[in-house]
């Protein structure tokens, strides 16, 4: 049985009316939901589903619970810089108009937040979408007489953006929401606020000269790069286009085409039969080691600490000048100019491995980093400008979606694997002369081993190799037989097994409980403790 759900119960209604297909009840009694019941006919629906919207989910029910399947349509976007319209001041006040939208849904809100902590028994108005719009277009006269100059899709991505902000602070309030926590919106001023504006209504397209892209009131807008990967699917029908968004960078204007295409059969990588594991790094951006036994070591262009040097110059150059001169004007644009370089450049040496790797193995082995976690043990600013310049998270959706286009399957190792410290070779653990070090020494042989070169073996091979033993076991928790290490910890002495009991396989890696201040206090520095609390200097304490 095939399950289709639609994004709304209005659309699923409409569907079903048109195909027959069954609409499957709510949760709650005497709804409807956004589901319904195709059976075996799908595929003679197709037609009628796709005329409604692309965005709709399939779902295959058997024995066991509902799986999702590939709907046949895939939603990507296309970025074009495009050149200033001569009357630059109608993009802006189209930026203009979002922010004070913005700032006016989150007065109201927060209004209707003091209101409610003075009378308990106050009528909170709803938070979503279609409730603050209602609101705006009763209050947008009065509030913003000059509102009919821009498309009102410009307020209405200026509420989108507070109702998105809302839900992220509510679900990281409530604990439902991963990583940092966020906090309560704030408002947006116009020299802190990056200028944008999303259009999902009205006149916009692509036109066939493949040079200009039209968006709604601003009319046409002349593209620098050639349209035509995004003008042809949406021209012979098998692409959908979603929304566009008119974002200000760098001082220069773009154009990003959100628009669903029809999912191309998955292609066949070139060496479908062989497995490469990738340690992503510092030093070297990634160390790939494949099964066929070739090692391939990729740069890293570290295109901010490149750039520093100049930056400092540019940087020096801005502050002694008047802010609103020429010169201030050209020394901003300078700035500018080094951080699209240092962005571009680092996207593109992602974009080049990645796809090498997806159009190349059958499978990718990558390991689960903590960025944050790596930037916060680096300790200064410094040192976790590396990290940042980097950008080892961009790595992780590349691969998730390219991916699918090559037919490549992607391994994501467990974020605690010690890769590089247990060595591929014995399975003892590497020793390291300094915390950074890229050689490190084996316990067994004594011999050096490249940490980049261990590391991608070990996911290459992982988890035969990478999960035998945790970051702080000397030697792994039930060594292979025939091992160096295995002869070592069955005497229970030497550098691969701990001072235990004879025979022991290695040593224990079951996490230990952390011991409390109060469990374990060590004896206080009386001599000190008497100075703290007024002791004369030489007085010994009682």
């Amino acid at each position: 049985m095939t399950l289709v759900e639609m994004p709304t119960v209005a659309q699923a209604a409409k569907v079903a009316a048109a195909t027959g297909w069954e609409h499957l009840p709510a949760k709650e009694e005497g709804g409807l939901s956004r589901r319904l019941d195709a059976g075996d006919g799908f595929e003679a629906g197709r037609e009628a589903v796709e005329a409604v919207p692309v965005l709709f989910k399939l779902y295959r029910q058997g024995a066991g619970p509902l799986v999702e399947v590939p709907s046949g349509w895939v939603v990507t976007a296309r970025k074009f810089e495009v050149e200033w319209p001569r009357g630059p001041s109608l993009v802006r006040s189209h930026f203009g108009g979002r922010r004070f939208a913005y700032n006016w849904a989150l007065d109201r809100v927060k209004a209707d937040m003091d209101a409610r902590e003075q009378g308990p028994k106050h009528h909170s108005a709803h938070w979503d979408l279609a409730s603050l719009r209602k609101e705006w277009n009763r209050a947008k006269v009065e509030k913003a007489p000059w509102w009919a100059e821009s498309s009102k899709e410009a307020y209405s991505s200026g509420i989108a953006d507070l109702v998105t902000a809302l839900s992220n602070w509510r679900s990281s309030k409530d604990g439902a929401r991963k990583g940092r926590k966020v906090g309560f919106p704030k408002f947006k001023s116009r020299n802190r606020d990056q200028g944008r504006v999303r259009f999902t209504t009205g006149a916009m397209r692509l036109e066939e000269d493949r040079r200009t892209i039209t968006v709604p009131v601003t009319g046409g807008l002349r593209s620098k790069e050639n349209t035509r990967d995004v003008q042809r699917p949406l021209t012979k029908g098998y692409g959908r286009l979603l929304n566009m968004t008119v974002p200000e960078q760098w001082g220069r204007l773009f154009v990003a085409v959100c628009y669903a295409v029809r999912a191309l059969p998955a292609k066949t990588p070139a060496r479908p039969n062989v497995r490469a594991g990738t340690d992503l790094g510092l030093r070297t951006l990634a160390t790939v080691s494949d099964t066929e036994g070739d090692r391939r070591e990729l740069p890293n262009p570290a295109p901010l600490h490149e750039t520093m040097a100049e930056r400092r110059r540019v940087g020096r150059q801005l502050s002694r000048r008047v802010p609103g001169s020429i010169g201030h004007t050209s020394a901003r644009t300078k700035l500018a100019n080094l951080d699209r370089k240092a962005v571009h450049l680092r996207r593109e040496a992602w974009h080049q491995l990645t796809h090498w790797l997806t159009a190349t193995y059958g499978e990718n082995v990558v390991e689960d980093l903590d960025i944050a976690a790596m930037k916060k043990s680096m300790g200064r600013r410094a040192f976790r400008r590396p990290v940042s310049d980097a950008a080892l998270g961009m790595a992780r959706p590349m691969l998730d979606y390219k991916s699918a286009r090559t037919g490549s399957a992607l391994t994501v190792a467990d974020r605690w694997s010690p890769s590089s410290q247990v060595h591929h070779g014995c399975g003892c653990r590497l020793i390291a002369p300094t915390k950074l070090a890229k050689m490190l020494v084996c316990a067994v042989t004594g011999g050096t081993v490249d940490r980049d070169h261990n590391a991608a073996d070990n996911l290459r091979d992982w988890p035969d190799h990478a999960s035998c033993g945790s970051v702080g076991a000397t030697a792994p928790a039930g060594t292979r037989a025939g091992s160096p290490t295995a002869s070592v910890a069955a005497e229970g002495t030497g550098p691969g097994s701990d001072a235990g009991p004879p025979g022991a396989g290695g040593a224990d890696v079951r996490p230990r409980r952390k011991v409390g201040r109060s469990a374990v206090r060590p004896e206080p520095n009386r001599r000190l403790t008497s100075r703290r609390r007024g002791t004369p200097k030489g007085v010994p304490a009682t």
